[in-house]
């Protein structure tokens, strides 16, 4: 197994591990604590953007708790918060 995959393991089990206890799919509340207790308006500017997949019931989002692991692993690939902002496209 190489660096990379091993690498890809690691991650996939922690952040496995740290959202178990997580519904699959979760509320514009529950994912702004997934991501480190960010505010509910900054989260609820991240769907729109596009920058993690999400659908609505009604007038409410709901987003598959994948879809914020994707999310997570494609900004730590960018490199730490204060390099990028994750709110740009």
């Amino acid at each position: 197994m190489s660096n990379d995959e091993k690498q890809h393991v690691i991650e996939t089990d922690a952040y496995q591990l740290l959202f178990q206890a997580m519904p699959h799919v979760v509320t514009v509340e529950q994912m702004c604590t997934m991501l480190g207790g960010i505010s509910t308006k900054t989260g609820r500017k991240l769907l729109p953007s596009g920058r993690i997949a999400h659908f609505r019931i009604g007038r409410f989002y709901r987003i598959p708790k994948l879809n914020i692991i994707y999310y997570l692993r494609e900004i730590m690939a960018l490199g730490t918060p204060r390099d990028h902002d994750t709110l740009q496209l």
